[in-house]
């Protein structure tokens, strides 16, 4: 039970919602777990161990989950659809992004072919809920996978579908044989807004892969779309009262009920989608629009309380985000950062350089639980690609070099690599600007105050590179 109950405390209801917790732990000490679940779960929740001993038998456990459900891939069933779903999480963890977009295709076709959107009479209200969660699950998981690997998307909105997730409190609080809560008593939990985040995540990733595409940008487009989608953010916010916005007193009162992890991880999520969708404006060279500087303004702000989140995770016990995604999150929101402090004016420096320092602190804790190999943080082409943090700082690198490039040469742009950069998370991200970067190129315009700040930067995001071999 050590190893379920690590599941349940960093990863449960953070990546996905998949079990009701009560019913599935007393299910594990009877026994009567599906063993690709259970594998598959301890191959997830082993890195958390203390005990080295433990952590060692993590691969093991997860090339036994995959291997047991092969031997039953044709049972199309609720444990081997969350079985799909744990496995997918486990390849993505080794960085191995085609397995990870195979298991959550079967999982989303497991999850349409026994219509788990639609009740069933004869499930109890656990079920019914447990239904409804690997449901939206699929949803969230294909969203983000399809973009990560640039593949369409498989599972698509539809116009019967069903209610969002229940009350996180209210549903542990469930036991099996009780009823459904009626629509009357239903109140949304922190799952059923991250499902219609995630819906207007999809939009912000169709507009940026229009863009990156397009050969001329048609700016009178592109503001009446961001504004559209600015508008559906803000009438999000203003829908979820002031006990739901990120603050640590609503932190603390959520870590109260057990529920630290999940507010944090709905918070990561609505301020990185902010961040996306305004990301275009950092561009200097856009011609100028009336809503131009203030959604720059905004980028940095969301990107800025992403950093926040990141910390009060790792200061505040029960609220830790330690699931695998939250690399490029903080990737993302730490470019932000690199591209004030190299770019902004002299009052942004300080703060942008310290917040910039702080998320570098959540990746080093990251490389803790998805462990890499320093020489992996600069792969050549040849090298394999599972070690996931390890790429994602490669990319912080690359967009470190671009940056520096665009200085002295008009490189830097919103473009289909920028793109790649902020969305296709899954995906190894390719040099834009030669490789001979060193700190003596950078220094070589003497008395350049923008380089200066490129060798800054450049020697903090070596030091988290050099951190393995320095302790």
């Amino acid at each position: 039970m050590y190893l379920v109950n690590l599941y349940f405390r960093f990863i449960h209801d953070s990546p996905h919602s998949l079990f009701h917790e009560p019913t599935f732990k007393a299910s594990a000490a009877e026994g009567t777990v599906s063993k690709p679940v259970l594998l598959a779960m301890l191959g997830l929740s082993a890195r958390f161990a203390t005990e080295p001993d433990i952590v060692a038998r993590g691969p093991m456990y997860r090339a036994q989950a995959t291997a047991a459900l092969k031997e039953d891939l044709e049972h199309i069933c609720i444990e081997n659809i969350q079985a799909c779903i744990l496995v997918g999480n486990n390849f993505f963890g080794e960085g191995d992004a085609d397995a990870e977009s195979l298991y959550f295709g079967l999982a989303s076709r497991m999850t349409q072919i026994l219509k788990l959107g639609e009740i069933n009479e004869i499930d109890d209200g656990v079920m019914r809920e447990v239904k409804r969660r690997i449901f939206w699950t699929c949803f969230i998981i294909d969203t983000w996978a399809s973009g990560g690997s640039n593949l369409s998307p498989q599972f698509r909105w539809r116009t019967k579908q069903p209610r969002g997730p229940l009350d996180e409190y209210m549903f542990y609080n469930m036991r099996s044989g009780d009823d459904d809560v009626a629509d009357s008593d239903w109140k949304p939990g922190l799952w059923a807004h991250m499902v219609r985040l995630v819906g207007l995540y999809a939009q912000i990733q169709n507009l940026q892969q229009e863009l990156a595409n397009g050969v001329e940008w048609n700016e009178s487009f592109i503001d009446e779309s961001v504004q559209r989608l600015e508008a559906e953010l803000s009438a999000f916010e203003e829908g979820l009262g002031p006990e739901l916005m990120f603050s640590r007193e609503n932190l603390a009162s959520f870590v109260e009920r057990g529920l630290g992890r999940v507010f944090i991880a709905f918070h990561l999520g609505y301020h990185h989608y902010y961040t996306l969708l305004f990301y275009q404006y950092l561009d200097h060279r856009r011609p100028p629009t009336r809503n131009g500087r203030k959604y720059a303004s905004s980028c940095k702000a969301h990107a800025a309380i992403v950093c926040d989140v990141l910390k009060a995770s790792r200061e505040v016990p029960g609220a830790e985000a330690l699931y695998n995604i939250v690399g490029h999150v903080t990737i993302v929101s730490s470019s932000v950062l690199l591209h004030t402090y190299l770019f902004g004016e002299s009052h942004e420096l300080e703060e942008s350089r310290d917040r910039l320092s702080s998320n570098l602190e959540s990746l080093v804790q990251l490389r803790n639980y998805w462990p890499s190999v320093e020489m992996m943080v600069s792969p050549c082409p040849s090298t394999p690609r599972w070690f996931l943090i390890s790429i994602q700082i490669k990319r912080l690198v690359v967009f470190q070099k671009n940056c520096i490039q665009s200085m002295n040469a008009e490189s830097y742009r919103f473009d289909r690599w920028m793109v790649k950069f902020l969305i296709a998370h899954a995906l190894a991200l390719e040099d834009k600007v030669d490789d001979s970067w060193s700190a003596a190129s950078v220094d070589a315009a003497n008395g350049d105050a923008h380089l200066e700040r490129g060798r800054i930067t450049q020697a903090m995001i070596m030091d988290i590179q050099n951190y393995d071999t320095e302790t």
